[in-house]
Order: structure tokens, then C-alpha cells, then sequence
């Protein structure tokens, strides 16, 4: 049964700042916490880490658990890609189109809306760890636990600031007047810090499945490896993912598309850290993903995208005879039917398809038979999953010049699942069998589009292999009816202008 992580008004002595409309951004003086007569119990504790757990329901990183405009869910992500376009503007219309600035979108722009939510994040994390050593009579173990639980956390916002404006003030301490002033660090401090704090997070938390929303030692591991991937630290990649391969309590699911509706996440093997949610007030989501895929059609696949998937024979449609263009999805990769389908499911939908395709992931086949839209959705997040582990060991292996029998077996599970059959049914799915790197670093980035798919991985993936601008830039939009436009210095955002204006000491990103 889902663990209800629930927003508190008090939210721990103030950690949560309020609405979208705060201006805070990564100052927040201490002196406005209170913490007289707290941090005492053991109950404090679990209190103060539900609140640090809390700032995962937010937009952008899943979507924030309450009305709250723009709607921001985690899936758009991928509209910055060449597998959809996103036909409202819900903050990053002028990043798609590259005429984004420190001021582009105010406060409902992504640019502002990540940076906000990710040292709002950090400050309730850090505010916890400079808190969590006056709880009286808990055992070292578990003090330590908790302490692994925020640092993971403020580990999870570190990475989405390192890895889309690059340089960011690296705050470890609770903000006060005196330090609320910071510069930037470099990426790569902010790299080392994230490795830091998970490396103690991994020896720190249970060697156990994730199950209640509660980071363990695999989530740790997993979140480890994709870090060392963004750096091109294949080495490392490959041996933190095989933590989490070895542990042995993570598995691919039967079922694909359970991965993605709220029946079938409880307890499901595969998911290694998500956001959660319940039906719960305060965390019901009534511009959840059903409503806004499924009946507002936010988010479309692109033809491109559909076009890049495999015959069931291994072969690219434009060289495969069981394609037939008649009948494009037949005789396909089975994840492609359970992705997309041709033309909308919703026939009242509020926004049609461009492309000739609607959007099947993340909605429940109940939804798209009633067409009733689901006002209690509480379908989780899911930020990382095992197949992902399982791709991501694979690639830190062949970068790494290591290539063996391993590599093809992690990457034939998750092609094995996509057609329902084990990895040694080889009669029966596409087996991998070269051992060439250039021809298995194509393979393992495909495979990758295909599997992970609006999850919002892709445009983090084409940035850190530095294939973005050759990729996105010039890539048609039928939304605007116009190229994309994605230049060098797109790799990292700029810094929101009025996070430089609140703080004398950071600089404003080169080129913006």
C-alpha cells in the first residue's frame, strides 16, 4: 500500500516556502524557521524528513500535488526533444525555439520555476541535516539513515541544477543573513558534491526493495550511476549500476505499461525512485498526466519518433520487409503500440494530433474506454526504474572499452520484456549479438529512446553524448510550423535574472 506523503501546512517549522508566487529562490535566512521545542522525538525526525520528501511533489521534477498554474508535468521534458512537441506553452515554448533569456516565462518559465523548486529543495534538506543531530535517544544506524535520505534528496535537486544551467551556487548550509550571498561553483564541484552525498546516502541506507517512497541503498547506486554517465565517468557508471544489478532485489516487471498507471506501481520490482502519490487531499492531482495528455493533449509523439522504431525483425522500416506502410505499427516494437497509437483515443480531446499519432503512455486503458476523465489520479513519478540500470551499465561498459558477454545480456532483458519473452528465447525478439562498440553505442542510445520514453530522460541523454545541436537544431515543429533552434550555448540555461538580482555575488551564465 502507497505511503501518503502529505504536505503539511507547518510544513517542518517553515522548510516548505509557499506558492509559485514566493520570491524565493536560494536564500531563505533561517532567522523565519522557527525550531524552539522541535527536533526532540523521534517523531520530529520522520516529521521533518516527510517534509523533505514533500518538495518531490513539484513541477517540472513530477507535478506539484495541489492546483497550481502552470501545470508543469515531468513527461514535457521530452517536448525539448525530437519525440514530442507540446502544444501549450507551459514554460518552455521559447527553450524549444531558442529565444530563451534570464527573464523568459517570469515566474511561470521553467528557467525561474526549476531553479526555484531545486534550492527550495536543498534549503529543506539542509535545513534537516543541520537539525537531525539534536533528536535525543536514536540509535547511530539510524540517525545516519536519515541523514542518507536527505542527502540523496539534495543530491536528486543538485543534479537537475548541474545539469541544466551548469555553474550554480552550491549551498550545504542553511541559509542566514550572514551567507545568503554566494557565488557559483563550477560544475564540476557541484558533480562532486552530488557524488559525495549519494556515495554516503548508498552506505548509509537498507539493502532493500523501494517500496513506501523511501530512497534505499539501490536508488542511491542508480542515481550514482546516472551521475557518473552525465560526466563521462563510464567506468564508474558501469560498477555503480552493477551495485544495484547485484543487489538482487530490483527486476524488470512483467507487464511494461503497469510501470506507468497508478494500479500497477505498489510494489512493483522495477521501480527504484519515484515521487509518490495517493488520492489524498493535498496530493490528488486533478491536472494529472491522464487529464493533460489524454484530454487536453499537451504532449504529442512526433512522426520522427515513431518512425525510428525497429521492425520486429531488428531492421529500421525503411530496410525491413515486415514493414508495410499501410499499417505502420504492425510489425513493430512492441513498445511502440503501447506508447502510441494512430490518430487520438479521445475523440473530444482539446488539442489533436499533428503528427497523426496521440499519446497512449502514462493513461489507463479504464480512462480511454470511459473517456471520463479521473479527478482522484495518483499515478507516481517514476524518476528511475531498473531497465534504465540496466542500459546505463551497459553504456558505461562500452565507453568504457570493456565490452563482454555481460553487455549484450543487459541489454537483450530489456529488449526481451518489450516482446513478453525471456532473455534465452532468442527465437522469439531481436537478439543483440554484435560486439562492435560503434554499432552497440547506436544500439544503447536507441534503445534508451525507445524504453524510456516520455519519462523526460531524452533531452538530458542528447545533451551529456553532445548531440543536442546536431540533433534538435533545425528539427521541425509542427506545433509552430517552424525549426527548432538549439546553439552551443544551449547546452546550459541561463540563470534566472531575478536570482542574480536577490543575490550581488553570482554571475550570469556566458552568453546570456
Amino acid at each position: 500500500m502507497k505511503k501518503s506523503i502529505k504536505i503539511f501546512s507547518l510544513l517542518i517549522l517553515g522548510l516548505a516556502i509557499s506558492s509559485c508566487d514566493s520570491d524565493f529562490l536560494d536564500k531563505q535566512p533561517s532567522s523565519q524557521l522557527s525550531s524552539e521545542g522541535f527536533w526532540t522525538t523521534e517523531q520530529d525526525a520522520q516529521l521533518a524528513l516527510t517534509g523533505v520528501y514533500s518538495n518531490l511533489q513539484s513541477n517540472l521534477i513530477a507535478i506539484k500535488g495541489e492546483r497550481a498554474w502552470p501545470p508543469s508535468i515531468k513527461p514535457n521534458w521530452d517536448a525539448l526533444t525530437d519525440d514530442a512537441y507540446q502544444t501549450f506553452n507551459y514554460g518552455f515554448r521559447e527553450i524549444i525555439d531558442g529565444t530563451f533569456s534570464p527573464t523568459t516565462g517570469g515566474n511561470n518559465g521553467a528557467i525561474l520555476q526549476l531553479y526555484r523548486i531545486c534550492y527550495k529543495g536543498i534549503q529543506t534538506c539542509n535545513f534537516f541535516l543541520a537539525n537531525i543531530d539534536q533528536v535525543e535517544n536514536v540509535e547511530t544506524s539510524k540517525l545516519n539513515q536519515w541523514k542518507a535520505e536527505a542527502s540523496f534528496i539534495r543530491a536528486f535537486f543538485y543534479y537537475y541544477l548541474a545539469t541544466t544551467y551548469g555553474d550554480v551556487p552550491l549551498r550545504l548550509e542553511s541559509t542566514t543573513l550572514d551567507n545568503q550571498e554566494l557565488p557559483k561553483s563550477t560544475a564540476e564541484e557541484v558533480f562532486a558534491q552530488i557524488e559525495a552525498d549519494l556515495i554516503f546516502a548508498a552506505s548509509n541506507l537498507p539493502e532493500a526493495p523501494y517500496t513506501n517512497g523511501r530512497v534505499v541503498k539501490g536508488s542511491a547506486n542508480a542515481l550514482l550511476a546516472r551521475t557518473y554517465l552525465y560526466q563521462n565517468k563510464y567506468g564508474q557508471a558501469a560498477a555503480a549500476a552493477k551495485e544495484v544489478m547485484d543487489e538482487g532485489n530490483f527486476q524488470l516487471a512483467d507487464d511494461y505499461s503497469s510501470l506507468f498507471v497508478d494500479s500497477g506501481q505498489a510494489g512493483n520490482p522495477e521501480i527504484i525512485f519515484s515521487t509518490i502519490y495517493t488520492n489524498a487531499p493535498g496530493e490528488v492531482q486533478p491536472w494529472g498526466t491522464e487529464v493533460m495528455l489524454g484530454f487536453w493533449g499537451t504532449l504529442k509523439p512526433t512522426e520522427q519518433f515513431v518512425d525510428s522504431f525497429e521492425a520486429i525483425d531488428g531492421l529500421p522500416i525503411d530496410e525491413s520487409p515486415e514493414y508495410d506502410p499501410e499499417n505502420p505499427l504492425e510489425n513493430r516494437d512492441p513498445r511502440l503500440t503501447q506508447i502510441v497509437q494512430e490518430g487520438e483515443w479521445n475523440p473530444e480531446i482539446e488539442q489533436k494530433t499533428l503528427s497523426g499519432y496521440g499519446l497512449l503512455k502514462w493513461t489507463t486503458p479504464e480512462t480511454r474506454a470511459s473517456l471520463v476523465q479521473n479527478s482522484t489520479e495518483a499515478t507516481d513519478y517514476v524518476h528511475i526504474r531498473y531497465a534504465d540500470v540496466l542500459l546505463m551499465y551497459a553504456e558505461g561498459k562500452i565507453e568504457d572499452g570493456d565490452i563482454d558477454s555481460s553487455v549484450l545480456d543487459a541489454i537483450n532483458q530489456v529488449r526481451a520484456r518489450a516482446y513478453g519473452v525471456a532473455v534465452s528465447d532468442t527465437d522469439n525478439y531481436p537478439e543483440i549479438t554484435t560486439t562492435s562498440a560503434n554499432e552497440l553505442r547506436e544500439i544503447v542510445r536507441n534503445e534508451r529512446r525507445y524504453e524510456l520514453s516520455f519519462e523526460g530522460l531524452r533531452y538530458f541523454d542528447l545533451k551529456r553524448w553532445g548531440i543536442a545541436e546536431e540533433v534538435l537544431n533545425g528539427f521541425y515543429d509542427p506545433q509552430v510550423a517552424s525549426n527548432r533552434v538549439f546553439l552551443p550555448k544551449h547546452y546550459k540555461w541561463p540563470l534566472p535574472q531575478s536570482a542574480i538580482d536577490k543575490n550581488n555575488a553570482l554571475d550570469q551564465n556566458p552568453d546570456y
